[in-house]
């Protein structure tokens, strides 16, 4: 069983990074063995994490193979080598402050592996009443809580910094998912606490009905860690709210142009709310446009909000610029700059801009 795991676990190592090339470049499944997606995929920071994971199964490999006394301390490393892979890469990796974000991933992953790997071996060995599963489950015992909790207040952390708000649980599909793992995890805590505080003292003394039960329990904590580590996959594809603040608060620009003008228009930050709008007014030749005034009129006529305008100011590097302009819902706005070049002459230039929530 063991080797097969191993197995299993290299083979779904190596194939992530060929899915990792294809997402990086919007490939389509088909395109899974061009030498072009495996590049992409390894290039990124998720090729740090699957090299250093398959040195972790290699590393764990070894250790059942040979089975001498440095065997426990070949596993250790391989479990610390497969922690620290996960920390290389991700969103909760990426996020800030980095030291606490990847200590904390590093934390709660080999937590997990310690509880996780634990339980298939130690429930086939209760199964097959090994003489040596006794003694397994003693040290599990007294081992576990500490590596729980230590899983537990990594977890709270990466949960913290990644949803950022209360309300973000329920308005975001990331929070609607880490939801869904903490009701599979009150389930999962609960059979865990049925194993450490009801079965595991009658399993110590032999009875074998509790023995029994216990082996029972831990088939159905494992298949609810399955469904735990399946619900937690879906973050690939669920960016956290944090990064979604982080996105809106990045600037949205467009280029509008007419005849006689051109503008580069850039709005700070890009999404609804108060921002600052700035322009560079050039003409249609791409020269610096020495005009008189710019005006910046942004409307949303799908939600019937009239023209807001503003005079825009300018500073001494030529840049036009107006501040705290109120644009209160997201979505696609009409943006318009008129551009007064003499007292004779206004150019107008339009176009839309899209701003996040």
């Amino acid at each position: 069983m063991i080797y097969a795991m191993l197995g299993i676990g290299f083979v779904a190592t190596v194939v992530s990074a060929g899915l990792q090339g294809l997402d990086a470049l919007g490939a389509p499944l088909g395109q899974f063995l061009d030498a072009r997606v495996w590049t992409a995929g390894l290039t990124t920071s998720f090729g740090r994490t699957v090299g250093v994971m398959l040195l972790a199964i290699l590393l764990a490999f070894v250790a059942v193979v040979r089975r001498q006394p440095s065997a426990p301390w070949l596993s250790l490393i391989a479990l610390l080598a497969g922690a620290t892979s996960l920390a290389l890469s991700g969103h909760a990796s990426a996020a800030e402050p980095q030291w606490l974000m990847r200590t904390s991933v590093f934390v709660h992953a080999a937590g997990i592996a310690i509880w996780i790997g634990a339980l298939a071996p130690l429930g086939i060995a209760l199964r097959a009443s090994d003489p040596a599963a006794l003694d397994g489950l003693r040290r599990f015992s007294r081992f576990i809580p500490f590596a729980v909790v230590a899983l537990v207040v990594a977890g709270v952390v990466l949960a913290v910094v990644q949803v950022g708000r209360p309300a973000a649980l329920v308005d975001t599909a990331y929070g609607n998912v880490l939801l869904t793992k903490l009701a599979l995890l009150v389930v999962l805590f609960a059979l865990a606490a049925v194993n450490r505080w009801i079965l595991t003292k009658p399993s110590e003394r032999g009875e074998a009905r509790a023995s029994r039960r216990m082996v029972r329990s831990i088939a159905a904590e494992t298949l609810v860690v399955f469904v735990v580590l399946a619900v937690a996959a879906t973050w690939r594809f669920t960016p956290p709210p944090r990064a979604l603040i982080a996105a809106a608060a990045e600037p949205v620009s467009t280029h509008l142009h007419s005849d006689k003008a051109m503008a580069e228009v850039t709005i700070t930050p890009g999404r609804a709310g108060p921002v600052e709008i700035t322009a560079f007014v050039m003409t249609g030749d791409f020269d610096p446009l020495d005009a008189k005034e710019v005006t910046f009129v942004l409307s949303n006529a799908a939600a019937g909000i009239e023209p807001i305008k503003r005079v825009a100011r300018k500073g001494a590097d030529g840049t036009w610029r107006a501040v705290n302009v109120p644009l209160p819902i997201p979505g696609r706005w009409s943006i318009r700059v008129d551009v007064l070049i003499s007292d004779f002459e206004l150019v107008r230039a339009s176009g839309e801009i899209e701003l996040a929530n």
